[in-house]
């Protein structure tokens, strides 16, 4: 059988060409492990690959699921199992590729069936969040489940507002349902990579991929979004650089000021991707530079488990 691999890393660190590179050597498909990439709102602002960028590879899970839908881990856990074990028995390479680490962890070590959640429990936390702030949510969470808490790095208002709404909604702390869980891949079948570009190269790469972004219809992508009205708790409204759009669409600020700030949104995003990759397991192959990568090709190309 040949292994599952899967390749992590913060916005902009060159995942989806190198998926390409891994699937040409051994024989793969790739496969969406980024939140905001299965949203059919989202192509440019998402940085999906397009055709040309898929170069004749088969991808599953990009671009599949509307906006108005509050996709999560859970339901991408139960598309993505079928599909692995699909490539698989055709003889070629599952790749999973992408920025969200929570989708690695549950692919890798597991995921909780939690019961769903009470909608208007998510919209009383998300209201109050809105009026008391960030700190005040991370006080109830810690309050809640200091374990689950913990392991929040930063401002993370989703993550927040799920160990808040799991432990009222359920009577029980989500890290005590996670305790209870199995992996969909077991570790000594996957082989697992990390992008680590050096920090500034990263951030030179991210202002100049959405000045591309904004040039290629990024503008009108958002304003699309925003004439189809979303609440704005759902998932696809946090795209970053997505609310900066939309104020210059409302007139509330200059284009090249929103920008800056998109651009400056972006880099915290990646930071924070790159803490939670080196911090969080599971723990990948950090791979810094372009040897690096070479290397781990070499490594799993033709290998079999």
């Amino acid at each position: 059988m040949k292994p599952v691999i899967c390749i992590a890393g913060p916005t902009a660190s060159g995942k989806s060409g190198y998926a390409v590179r891994v699937a040409q050597a051994v024989d793969g498909e790739i496969i969406n492990a980024d939140a905001l990439q299965v949203y059919a709102d989202l192509k440019i602002l998402s940085a999906r690959p397009d055709t040309s960028e898929m170069a004749g590879i088969p991808h599953h899970l990009f671009g599949h699921v509307p906006g108005s839908v509050r996709y999560s881990t859970g339901k991408w856990l139960r598309e993505v199992e079928p599909l692995i074990f699909d490539i698989l028995a055709r003889d070629k390479a599952p790749i999973l590729v992408g920025g969200t680490g929570l989708y690695f962890r549950a692919l890798l070590q597991g995921l909780a069936d939690i019961p769903p959640v009470p909608e208007r429990l998510s919209k009383d936390t998300q209201s109050r969040l809105e009026r008391e702030g960030i700190e005040k949510l991370r006080a109830e969470a810690e309050r809640l489940d200091s374990i689950a808490a913990g392991r929040v790095l930063g401002d993370d208002p989703q993550r927040l507002q799920r160990i808040v709404n799991v432990a009222k909604g359920t009577g029980r702390p989500l890290s005590s349902w996670q305790a209870e869980t199995r992996p969909v891949v077991p570790s000594r079948f996957a082989r697992f990579c990390v992008l680590t570009p050096p920090r500034e190269q990263l951030y030179e790469r991210i202002n100049c991929r959405y000045d591309e972004m904004v040039r290629a219809g990024g503008l009108e992508e958002a304003q699309a979004i925003f004439a189809k009205r979303y609440e704005e708790s759902l998932p696809v409204m946090k795209a970053i650089g997505l609310r900066q759009l939309q104020s210059y669409i409302r007139s509330e600020g200059a284009l090249d000021d929103v920008i800056e700030d998109a651009k400056r949104e972006s880099r915290r995003f990646a930071k924070r991707q790159m803490t939670w990759f080196r911090n969080q397991p599971p723990k990948g192959v950090m791979l810094k530079n372009q040897q690096e990568r070479n290397h781990f090709l070499n490594q799993i190309n033709g290998l079999s488990l």
